[in-house]
């Protein structure tokens, strides 16, 4: 069974309606902090499941008791989701979990990532909220079965 998981990020409270559409299937979201109100939470729980995380423009309401990162399993993968993650050059992250996750979820720069680097599979969505900066606005849709893992950005 393939599992299509809706990845987001850098909300900051606002909800793009266009959200609704391209998450439309999903299995599950996963939402890698700076949420930015309880609203957004709510709005993307109608569409499926939600895991988040808290990033550091969650100080209010329940985004504030959001966990810091998170570690899940989807049909066999191991995913890690945080917000502020430091990317290395060069190989694993001394900010991953050991033993490595198959996926490492992260947030913040609002800058797009889609790494693979050795068997962990790096993905930054971008920043769904208000344009700000000059980083595209984005998501990602992730599919999971047993044989596979792919994800692909999409534009906001």
């Amino acid at each position: 069974m393939i599992n299509r998981i809706g990845v987001i990020s850098d909300t900051h409270g606002f909800f793009d309606e266009r959200i609704a559409e391209l998450f439309a299937g999903v299995s599950l979201i996963l939402h890698a902090g700076d949420v930015g109100s309880d609203h957004i939470l709510e709005r993307l729980s109608h569409l499926a499941p939600v895991c988040a995380v808290r990033g550091n423009v969650d100080a209010d309401g329940s985004c504030a008791t959001l966990p810091e990162s998170v570690q899940i399993i989807v049909s066999g993968y191991t995913i890690f989701m945080t917000h502020i993650f430091n990317l290395p050059e060069d190989g694993p992250s001394p900010d991953l979990p050991d033993p490595a996750p198959d996926v490492a979820i992260f947030g913040h720069s609002h800058k797009q990532c889609h790494l693979n680097r050795e068997d962990t599979l790096y993905l930054n969505p971008a920043s769904a909220g208000r344009q700000r900066f000059t980083n595209p606005r984005s998501l990602i849709i992730l599919s999971v079965d047993s044989d596979s893992l792919e994800a692909w950005l999409v534009a906001l």
